[in-house]
């Protein structure tokens, strides 16, 4: 029975830090604590002027003055249901300020672990590394395509 348990622990274990990736994290300094990146859905709307073009097995999204990059050779493309799909989406507007918003609140999370009044970080030049982003796009009546992107360039 011992036995039993501890291959269920073992395997409930592998599970569960299977799920997770490098790139699902992300670090204010070297060596600092990682933090999960929020996952955000933009919605790809090509009436509303979005743009989408495709280069080299990359294709690139331009969306309220963001640009998303999908490259097939590391991001993944997966299918979804309409109906299945529970989740909000943000506006690619949107992102920047929500972006700083979670950069402010982990910083002063930082200040406060290492108990500092001013926590002295690297100039932020983008927040393009804090958010995990996938861009949907409608292809059928009840389907949508969803890729993981990188967001590669913001109105920072």
């Amino acid at each position: 029975m011992k036995k039993i348990f501890w291959i269920l622990i073992l395997c409930i274990s592998f599970s569960m830090m299977g799920q997770s990736q490098e790139s699902d994290f992300f670090n204010f300094y070297k060596g600092g604590t990682k933090y999960k990146k929020p996952v955000k859905y933009v919605l790809f709307n090509m009436s509303a002027g979005d743009i989408k073009k495709e280069v080299n097995n990359k294709i690139y999204f331009y969306m309220g003055g963001e640009t998303f990059i999908f490259d097939s050779k590391i991001n993944k493309k997966d299918t979804c249901l309409v109906d299945k799909f529970k989740f909000t989406f943000d506006k690619s507007e949107d992102l920047q300020q929500k972006a700083y918003q979670f950069y402010k609140e982990k910083k002063q999370m930082e200040e406060i672990k290492m108990k500092l009044k001013n926590l002295i970080l690297y100039p932020v030049t983008d927040f393009s590394p804090y958010f995990k982003i996938y861009v949907l796009e409608k292809t059928h009546k009840n389907t949508l395509l969803k890729y993981e992107v990188d967001w590669i360039y913001s109105t920072f």
